[in-house]
């Protein structure tokens, strides 16, 4: 399975060597690798440097450790999670700004809806009205939050663009933050409902179009009401689901 490694970061290359044939397809997603004694016999590494590449390969997201019978470490095809954790960790570790963000938003949102309203299934248009009916009876601020949310990752997955739907779920979470005064108030949750209303009317009847205009329209307007109350950027905590 592999050559033998000779060089000082000896746990990075194990590491890029495993995860090309993960990438590649000659390791699939499920299947397993060889135990540790095997890695280490091998590649001619230390039991510490192949643990140290497990644990990078885990890191992001391209192996996993499962116990019982079948216990060892098998390859997982990359998620959406991957994307999603990347932009998280560039968002904070760049500060970049609330302003940044809603501009991507309002560039990447309404092209996302107009695939949905193209491409959503009738699995797609179940989801869709189950997240919109959560939208309806829910009253809190903080369970708002959620189920807003929810209804905007359900018209990612229906714009059937993985990437596209990726990108989008990483940027939504980092949009609001229940814990800032303002981004959850009465006046938001009521404009946010009827705006789905809307927008979830274009997309179950296929206009594109109309799915495209009423989204910006949207957007934009949660972007009025909620930058004058902003932080320069959002530093989100848990959301409490209370």
């Amino acid at each position: 399975m592999l050559e033998r490694i000779h060089t000082e970061k000896g746990c990075e290359a194990l590491a890029g060597a495993i995860r090309e044939q993960i990438l590649s397809g000659k390791l699939q997603s499920g299947d397993m690798l060889p135990n540790e004694r095997e890695l280490v016999d091998q590649s001619g590494l230390s039991r510490g440097s192949v643990r140290e590449a497990m644990r990078i390969l885990e890191t992001q997201g391209l192996i996993a450790t499962s116990v019982g019978r079948n216990q060892g470490r098998r390859a997982i095809s990359p998620s959406q999670s991957v994307v999603r954790n990347s932009i998280d960790l560039f968002i904070r570790g760049r500060r970049v700004p609330f302003a940044s963000l809603m501009e991507t938003f309002e560039t990447l949102a309404p092209s996302i809806c107009a695939l949905a309203a193209a491409n959503r299934t009738d699995a797609d248009i179940a989801m869709l009205r189950q997240c919109q009916e959560n939208l309806r009876i829910t009253l809190g601020a903080k369970r708002f939050v959620q189920a807003n949310l929810e209804w905007h990752l359900a018209v990612g997955r229906a714009s059937h663009n993985p990437l596209l739907s990726a990108i989008y779920e990483g940027l939504g979470p980092n949009l609001t933050d229940p814990h800032v005064a303002g981004f959850t108030s009465k006046e938001v949750r009521i404009a946010a409902r009827g705006a789905v209303d809307h927008i979830q009317e274009s997309i179950l009847a296929g206009d594109a179009d109309a799915a495209r205009r009423q989204m910006l329209s949207h957007v934009q307007a949660y972007r009025r009401m909620v930058e004058p109350v902003a932080p320069r950027t959002v530093v989100l905590k848990p959301v409490d689901p209370a």
